[in-house]
């Protein structure tokens, strides 16, 4: 998102104009902020003039178009997120980042399916699809199982019985013994 969005202004001040001339008067006559990242800057605003006086418009005319509404998005395999309007254009909106990790399997499982950074997972590197060895996106694909359900159904079965079979001997087992205990008695 826009960086400045969440803190505010960076820095604001009150100026003051000469109503005949136009030209800044008073203090102050320069703005100094630090930006995000440790850059310094410096607006001059010595030069500064205000004109401006009430206005009445005399002529209006219309040279554009209503907005349009978003139809769709479509997003292409670099991950760029597109909105497709209704009158056929369309605009980037977002660039999906990927991430990725040493030890994908040492990540730490959250609630909700969803991963977090661990000690032992490496640290984070972050990239864009088809740059380096992030992978790629394939927008609206469905990905194929590599299980066989077929097979899968029969271990299952075969599983099953088993355990039954595993029980019975189990409580053939138990059933002799008992003969045992009653016939020394």
């Amino acid at each position: 998102g826009f960086p400045y969005a969440a803190g505010g202004a960076l820095g604001s001040a009150n100026l003051t104009f000469d109503t005949t001339t136009g030209k800044l008067t008073g203090t102050p006559t320069g703005i100094s902020f630090t930006v995000p990242g440790g850059a310094s800057l410096d607006l001059d605003l010595s030069k500064l003039t205000q004109l401006g006086t009430g206005f009445t418009v005399s002529d209006a005319q219309v040279n554009g178009n209503a907005p349009s509404t978003i139809d769709k998005i479509q997003i292409s395999k670099d991950g760029t997120i597109y909105a497709q309007y209704k009158d056929g254009t369309s605009k980037p909106l977002y660039k999906i980042p990927l991430a990725d990790v040493q030890s994908p399997d040492q990540l730490k499982a959250l609630p909700g399916n969803v991963y977090a950074q661990g000690t032992e997972s490496g640290a984070v590197r972050v990239g864009f699809a088809n740059e380096g060895k992030a992978g790629s996106i394939i927008s609206g694909a469905l990905e194929n199982s590599n299980v066989d359900i077929a097979e899968e159904l029969t271990d299952m079965i075969a599983a099953q019985r088993s355990y039954t079979a595993n029980s019975k001997v189990f409580q053939t087992g138990s059933d002799l013994m008992d003969v045992l205990v009653n016939l020394k008695r």
